[in-house]
């Protein structure tokens, strides 16, 4: 009797395969098992341990929602452009301007080994737009630059576009200092700051401290915000611009700097035409503001001739002005687009 209750117990094959179907993972959850693995993989990579701060620190921003970890290419950069003339973009349409990040400065707060030191990596940012890279700072180990005191900036190159749309924005920092050989190189500040899309107009400060440095960040959030982009051009004189550019806006005076031929020296190639080539070019900023450029020029002999200075007022419909300071006849150009989302 106990051997047919154990026979009709017993489970038919077809049973068992069916009950093993049942519980094999479908392809898709299958996908995302491996996927979510190896983008815990490649986190985990970006993970490193901070002396300074004691903890580890993912130096990587991960938007899981946007992509796939796995295989995203966090070195990419970004191409995406929504921006539109702004004498193009219909008087109904303004108020659909998205809001958007300006950086002003990312400056030297601070080196626990002291000064001066040779600075080389990059300082990037990621927004919603296509989450890849928006160089603000990058340099080679051959092309350094040097931090000679406290409160210095970093000599920016971007961003080239307006970081619009995003859940949380991102920079990522990777700086080292440059040793006599590239095995004596050491960590400067390798980390990651996040910034939540900002529903409010403000201007914001923000240290950050990692491995042998303190950072500041300055930047400000834009709402209806809008692209302008300068360009500097000698028509007449030294073939080298010898000064400055710096801007402004008519609600933010922090100032931006375009152009310091005192920072970036021969690395500043002027064109044929005699166009500048600016290393920073683009400054974000509200529709209704103005836009103030500083120009200052020192002549041959740099910063030990008197400057000669004017100060541009450039509205939204102004386009070109032709200056005459010192010994250089300049144009200054000012393009302008809406960031706005199609």
């Amino acid at each position: 009797m106990g051997n047919d209750t154990t026979e009709e117990t017993r489970k038919r094959p077809a049973d068992e395969d069916a009950e093993r179907s049942a519980k094999r993972p479908s392809p898709k959850e299958l996908h995302e098992e491996v996927m979510q693995s190896l983008g815990d993989v490649r986190e985990a990579q970006a993970t490193l341990y901070d002396p300074k701060r004691k903890c580890f620190d993912c130096c990587r921003g991960f938007e899981w929602y946007m992509h796939e970890p796995a295989v995203f290419d966090h070195e990419e950069e970004s191409t995406a452009r929504f921006s539109r003339p702004l004498d193009e973009i219909p008087e109904s349409q303004l108020d659909f301007l998205k809001i958007a990040l300006n950086v002003i400065h990312v400056k030297v707060l601070a080196s626990d080994v002291g000064f001066p030191i040779s600075v080389f990596g990059n300082v990037l940012m990621r927004d919603g737009l296509d989450f890849k890279c928006i160089h603000l700072f990058q340099r080679d180990r051959d092309n350094c630059q040097v931090i000679n005191s406290p409160d210095e900036m970093l000599n920016l190159i971007g961003p080239n576009r307006g970081p619009a749309e995003a859940v949380v924005f991102y920079f990522e920092v990777n700086l080292k200092i440059r040793g006599e050989e590239p095995a004596m190189d050491m960590i400067f500040s390798r980390t990651l700051v996040n910034e939540n899309y900002p529903l409010d107009a403000w201007t914001k400060k923000q240290e950050v401290s990692s491995w042998l440095s303190t950072l500041e960040f300055s930047y400000r959030s834009v709402h209806y915000a809008v692209e302008a982009t300068v360009g500097i051009k000698i028509l007449r004189g030294p073939r080298f611009l010898h000064g400055s550019l710096i801007a402004s806006t008519s609600e933010e005076p922090s100032e931006m700097v375009l152009y310091d031929s005192e920072r970036w020296g021969a690395h500043t190639k002027v064109a044929v035409d005699g166009s500048v080539n600016l290393p920073r070019c683009l400054v974000i900023l509200r529709e209704d503001e103005d836009l103030f450029l500083k120009v200052c020029v020192f002549g041959r002999r740099h910063r030990r001739a008197k400057p000669n200075t004017i100060v541009l007022t450039v509205e939204h419909s102004d386009r070109s002005f032709d200056i005459k300071l010192g010994c250089y006849h300049l144009q200054v150009t000012v393009s302008w687009s809406g960031i706005l989302l199609p």
